[in-house]
């Protein structure tokens, strides 16, 4: 009997454990004053999307890098900024490694259930995009048979899917196949050396990757019906998403924000304040 009850009392010790590691501590606390008592926030960003967050003479820039900058300092806390690739850096969060995703993250409504949103911070179409003067590729017409590339687990990946089920719908073969690539970065040098035909990026990028690289890349399409961007919070970070809307608030009311999208895109967004769907955070 005693070895039994043992038994008993082990099993409901291993299924408590399981439960917290699954599901986490019944209370976690809160985000924002433990940021606030550590004087820290750590924050995770893919730099390697430009001119959101990108790396200039080893240093981050950008238009989110410039809004981070005046959200941390407002909140008076000090920036912690880790460089991570996109691969794994949602899971990061939700993990509990880092109290913020400051890069650009779309809102879907597959996520905004699972990360606590900001509000936007920008907005674009998906632009694809082709090697400068390749007179192959005029438009949608001529996609049919190429090869495109997109960055893993991207918006523009899921709206290059949709639009190859429309090729094929409307009697065309599609993609001969659709690459992913863990970074922008690598899907952009794919494009440059000729392993891809055709790559994708937001529509407010272009100007910066024909900077960076002259003579390299070109408009082919718009698809898409526009994609929001925001950054993203632990769900149980609600209360740090809200302080930082107070400073998204700020810098959209004094023109701050209207400043750094002429800065960095050279033209200004429309940005809405009812962003979130039905069942978000």
């Amino acid at each position: 009997m005693k070895h039994m009850q043992r038994r008993q009392m082990t099993k409901g010790l291993l299924a408590c454990a399981t439960a917290l590691v699954l599901c986490g501590p019944v209370d976690a606390g809160s985000v924002l004053e433990a940021v606030t008592a550590n004087g820290k926030i750590t924050v995770a960003t893919e730099v390697a999307y430009p001119p959101m967050e990108f790396l200039k003479d080893g240093k981050v820039v950008g238009y989110g890098k410039d809004i981070l900058d005046l959200i941390v300092a407002d909140m008076g806390v000090e920036l912690e900024q880790l460089q991570l690739p996109w691969d794994g850096i949602l899971a990061g969060v939700l993990a509990g490694k880092y109290d913020l995703v400051a890069t650009s993250v779309a809102i879907k409504e597959d996520r905004v259930d699972k990360y606590a949103f900001t509000r936007p911070l920008a907005v674009a179409e998906t632009m694809l995009v082709k090697r400068h003067g390749d007179d192959g590729l005029a438009g949608l017409q001529d996609v049919n048979g190429k090869i495109i590339g997109v960055e893993i687990g991207s918006s523009q990946a899921q709206e290059v899917e949709a639009l190859d089920a429309e090729l094929k719908a409307t009697g065309g073969s599609g993609f001969a196949s659709i690459s992913g690539f863990k970074s922008t970065d690598d899907m952009r040098l794919a494009l440059a050396g000729g392993q891809i035909d055709i790559g994708t990026i937001p529509s407010f990028s272009l100007a910066t990757m024909q900077e960076q690289r002259p003579d390299t890349f070109a408009q082919l399409a718009n698809i898409g019906s526009g994609t929001l961007f925001a950054w993203v919070a632990h769900p149980n970070g609600a209360d740090l998403r809200d302080r930082i809307n107070e400073s998204l608030a700020k810098l959209e009311q004094n023109g701050t924000l209207k400043e750094l999208q002429m800065k960095w895109f050279g033209f200004e967004m429309d940005l809405p304040e009812d962003y979130l769907p039905e069942g978000a955070l």
